[in-house]
């Protein structure tokens, strides 16, 4: 488990990029403290690293200012320029912290350990972890990326990937930033309506087992042959 030195560490790389997605976007500190419902002054601290800022305020934050939410969590200061959207409202926070208090507790017991276990690595009372997992709290995400070592589950298994508004916009943006990557030819290919069929009949073979998909070449090879 990190140090108290670490987690402060950690802070302080959030709280630059925070505040360069921020700069980068255009945005004032109380236009992003107002998203999610705390005074400039908290902003400022997380920003400086005074203070942890939690998954859920994070993502909130990562989709008002359009940029991914990983590249704040593996230290990338870039950002994807999107259409303007209101950001969702702070329910989702409340809901997102009561999620991811859902699959602390479902790691922890997958993991085999107590609350005080947890508690003990984390450096804080069973009392508090109780209320984390209960989602009356939220964790600090420097805490949060320190469970996920302890408890052996990846960084991923807490995001909002692809779910909710937030999460679907994220994936959005990743399978953009895939289908760029790919040849011209095959993304012009892509992108022509005629071809949809093709394409679905790529997915579909793409989930058959190796030995149905050997099947259809040889009955194709006998018809022809």
């Amino acid at each position: 488990m990190p140090t108290t030195d670490a987690f402060a560490i950690r802070r302080k790389i959030i709280g630059v990029l925070l505040q360069g997605a921020r700069l980068k976007a255009g945005r004032t500190k109380k236009e992003c403290a107002d998203v999610i419902g705390v005074t400039p002054g908290i902003l400022s601290a997380y920003e400086e690293g005074r203070r942890d800022i939690s998954l859920p305020e994070l993502e909130l934050l990562a989709y008002f200012l359009h940029a991914p939410v990983q590249s704040f969590l593996e230290g990338e200061d870039e950002s994807l320029v999107t259409a303007d959207a209101p950001p969702p409202g702070l329910p989702v926070m409340a809901l997102r912290n009561r999620i991811i208090g859902a699959l602390l507790r479902e790691a922890r017991e997958r993991k085999g350990k107590t609350q005080k276990d947890v508690a003990k690595a984390l450096g804080c009372t069973p009392r508090r972890l109780t209320l984390y997992e209960l989602g009356q709290k939220p964790i600090p995400l420097t805490q949060l990326e320190a469970l996920t070592e302890y408890l052996g589950v990846s960084r991923s298994y807490f995001l909002d990937e692809g779910v909710g508004t937030i999460g679907e916009r994220e994936l959005q943006d990743r399978q953009y930033e895939a289908f760029k990557s790919l040849p011209e030819d095959v993304r012009a290919f892509v992108v022509q309506p005629v071809n949809t069929t093709y394409l679905r009949v790529a997915m579909h073979l793409a989930e058959m087992p190796a030995g149905t998909i050997r099947n259809i070449a040889e009955g194709l090879l006998d018809i022809t042959y």
